[in-house]
């Protein structure tokens, strides 16, 4: 869903893909494989976010964002969530951002390390967010649980 900028896709889409198809092949080689699907842009941002099932439930993803149009630098973080719809409760937790230069080996070995990281909390790392998401109850608890189906669940060597 787009945050509402009509001009976004020709003012900020092309520079984006600009910026990120120096980079395109070496994200889709780490979303190839470790499983992942990418996200591109989610709602008219500056980035691309890798997303995944947690082993120990929910959804998961590794964000990388332009950080200035001055610098040659991702800024990268982990996000892991945990959705319970019968009390409208988001749990979750996340990275500070870490920037990143575009240099291949970094690059990979930031992105590995995050994904490792956020793979290894547990449940009880999370901090709930209370009683915010009511707008869960618009569909069933069936159709609810089948919008966390599509996340692939992640290879790890």
């Amino acid at each position: 869903m787009p945050n509402g900028d009509p001009d976004w896709g020709k003012k900020e889409y092309p520079k984006l893909e600009e910026f990120f198809g120096k980079i395109s092949g070496i994200l889709e080689d780490f979303a190839e494989s470790y499983n992942l699907i990418i996200d591109k842009y989610y709602h008219q941002g500056n980035g691309w976010t890798f997303r995944f099932r947690h082993y120990s439930g929910g959804r998961a993803g590794i964000k990388l964002s332009k950080l200035s149009s001055e610098e040659e630098i991702v800024g990268i973080w982990a996000v892991w969530q945990i959705a319970d719809y019968d009390t409208c409760t988001l749990y979750s937790k996340h990275t500070e951002i870490e920037k990143c230069s575009l240099e291949e080996s970094v690059l990979l070995e930031v992105l590995t390390r995050h994904l490792k990281l956020v793979l290894s909390w547990r449940k009880e790392d999370l901090a709930p967010t209370v009683g915010k998401y009511k707008e869960w109850k618009k569909m069933s608890k069936e159709e609810f649980n089948r919008e966390f189906e599509k996340y692939p669940t992640p290879k790890i060597d």
